[in-house]
């Protein structure tokens, strides 16, 4: 279990600086989770390290490449 926090850490929390979240109509992309076997997973970061991106931007490359 957990170690609760001391008064001195709360109190520090608060003081902590830092980008206020985006409000939902700033953002420009949401995540989506996709379900791939080991197998698949493989072959696509093979494909993805040859050509010198990440995992995410192989397989978005499909649809951002597509004109309409």
């Amino acid at each position: 279990m957990a170690k609760k926090r001391s008064a001195a850490q709360k109190a520090a929390d608060k003081r902590r600086t830092g980008r206020p979240p985006k409000a939902d109509e700033e953002k420009r992309s949401e995540p989506v989770m996709v379900y791939l076997t080991k197998t698949e997973r493989e072959e696509l970061e093979a494909k993805a390290e040859a050509k010198g991106v990440t995992l995410a931007t192989l397989i978005m490359s499909r649809w951002r490449d597509r004109e309409e």
